[in-house]
């Protein structure tokens, strides 16, 4: 990888961004091209319901231009989308055009996924891995939010707040009115009562903001402290200078602070301003955002006095810079705080369904841990090729034995297809792709009663590729499942080994002291009862034996 060059490319609902990279030796990056333009993709003022005709075609020829300086650099390109695609009904639409246009696959990644996202962009930037901080992230159609410390994030949330939701419901008319300045507080501070009171509860040691409305309200800040010092030449006003926006050296964008009082000064500044046609003459707005930051610093305000913040770091990475640190992570075999991630949100979201330390939680995990073991052995025996697994496979196929049985808590008739619901939907597991939650999701679906089918849509709406992934995690889970029959950890281990057309499973009992094996009869009777998939899979027969 030590000249791999990759790119990043964010689909937000106010602008697209791209950033290419060389990675270096030692895992950095070193940006070689970044790009943005401000499509607007997403509009309305409730759900962002439908991408109009208009924005695809805008949307399409700025990711055609993307894609263009990234391949001209030889670089590998992974793309993300958020609230605007994620939330319109018409996202297939747009995505199957951007596939059969540019050859482009764009991820719809989740709020909190793109939370966490962020994080890892801000670690690249600033020297804040051990600290405890609060991050927001301001976009057109949400807002995120994230406190983590040294990589791992302790709490995640996406809000449906965003500069251009808030300038479609209650600025789209001009000019500007008290009243309606009044109702996006109110709504902006029920919406995030909630929010709030978690954030106080876990606490933070430094707030940092990201993307384009927290840079443009410290640039805006800096610039009114510029002005008023330039007015009154007194040393009080140069102080607020250097702390509303940026240190002594002024250059560089990871040296911007917002303070308390200089938001202050910019919200009533732009609240002030009765159109956006004037408001695009304040000092450090760029004319694209006139008309949607009336509500966007009134939302950051509004943070800043809910979690009374007195300073807010401005960081100059944010999701895309996420994006490719993730990507780097996941092509060096995880060198990075991501697999953590990924574990420990699965950890605390079976915690959460099947109660911590509990006869369920436990036999979930031995499951897994089983899966995984199997999948081992038939790749060590030639029946699977090790180089058809890819990097995350055994992975996902642990997951999805760990969560397998989530469904239960809604109901034990159909409980696989319960746990796919919940799998698929919640925002708990972080650090997953869309179609690797949907793998698993499907992999718990398929541990029990239906084999994956052509009549299903989820699983038919997958690529052959993750069809076929599917089609073996799930047959393997059934086993796995199987053989922790009596939810006791009765087979401590197994191996595989290929006799001809069969597979012969060498069961390890666990032993009870002083040293007396269990009794595997009912764990080997409920494998053999669900091993029929795999053998249709492998075209192999299974034989259970105790070693």
């Amino acid at each position: 990888m030590n000249s791999e060059k990759l790119a990043a490319i964010d689909l937000g609902t106010n602008s697209f961004h791209l950033v290419v990279v060389r990675v270096l030796e030692n895992g950095k990056i070193e940006i070689i091209a970044d790009e943005k333009e401000a499509v607007r993709l997403g509009s309305g003022g409730g759900d962002l319901g439908l991408i109009a005709e208009d924005a695809m075609q805008r949307g399409l020829a700025t990711l055609d231009r993307f894609v263009k300086i990234a391949r001209s650099h030889d670089a590998r390109i992974r793309a993300v989308a958020t609230s605007a695609v994620r939330e319109a009904r018409n996202k297939k639409n747009f995505l199957n055009l951007v596939r059969k246009k540019l050859g482009l696959d764009i991820e719809v990644i989740q709020g909190t996924e793109e939370a966490r996202l962020i994080y890892l962009g801000i670690l690249q930037a600033l020297p804040l891995y051990e600290k405890k901080i609060l991050i927001v992230d301001i976009g057109g159609g949400s807002t995120e939010i994230l406190i983590g410390t040294a990589g791992q994030p302790n709490y995640a949330v996406s809000r449906k707040l965003g500069a251009i939701r808030l300038k479609d419901r209650f600025f789209a008319d001009e000019p500007l009115k008290p009243a309606d300045v009044e109702k996006c507080r109110n709504m902006i501070r029920v919406d995030l009562s909630g929010v709030v009171e978690d954030l106080h509860e876990i606490g933070f040691e430094i707030a940092v903001g990201s993307s384009g409305t927290a840079e443009t309200l410290a640039t805006m800040a800096t610039h009114l402290a510029s002005d008023s010092e330039s007015e009154a030449q007194t040393a009080a006003d140069e102080d607020e200078a250097q702390g509303s926006a940026l240190n002594s050296n002024g250059s560089d964008l990871a040296d911007v602070r917002l303070t308390r009082a200089g938001l202050d000064r910019v919200v009533e500044k732009i609240v002030s301003v009765p159109t956006h046609h004037r408001r695009a003459k304040l000092s450090g707005l760029d004319e694209k955002r006139a008309d949607i930051i009336v509500g966007g610093a009134i939302l950051l305000q509004e943070i800043f006095d809910l979690l009374n913040i007195q300073e807010m770091l401005i960081s100059p990475y944010a999701l895309r810079e996420g994006v490719v640190a993730d990507t780097v992570a996941r092509r060096s075999g995880g060198r990075s705080v991501t697999p953590d991630i990924r574990r420990n949100s699965v950890r605390q979201l079976a915690d959460h369904m099947l109660g911590r330390d509990t006869q369920e939680n436990r036999s979930a995990w031995h499951t897994a841990t089983l899966a995984v073991r199997i999948l081992d052995q038939l790749a060590a025996q030639g029946v699977i090729q090790s180089d058809a697994l890819e990097l995350n496979d055994s992975l996902l196929l642990e997951v999805a034995g760990v969560l397998h049985n989530l469904g239960l808590q809604i109901a034990h008739s159909g409980h696989h297809k319960h746990s796919y619901y919940i799998i698929k939907n919640t925002d708990a597991l972080l650090g997953f792709t869309r179609n690797e939650i949907e793998v698993i999701a499907q992999t718990a679906r398929y541990h029990r009663k239906a084999l994956p089918s052509s009549k299903h849509s989820e699983y038919t709406a997958l690529t052959p590729e993750l069809q076929e992934r599917v089609k073996l995690f799930s047959a393997i889970l059934r086993i796995a499942v199987g053989l922790d029959r009596g939810n006791k950890q009765s087979v401590e281990n197994l191996t595989i080994e290929l006799d001809g057309d069969s597979l012969i499973f060498q069961l390890t009992p666990r032993h009870d002291f002083p040293a007396r094996p269990r009794d595997l009869s009912l764990e080997r009777w409920a494998a053999e009862a669900r091993a029929d998939a795999l053998k249709k899979v492998l075209g192999k027969s299974i034989v259970f034996r105790e070693a």
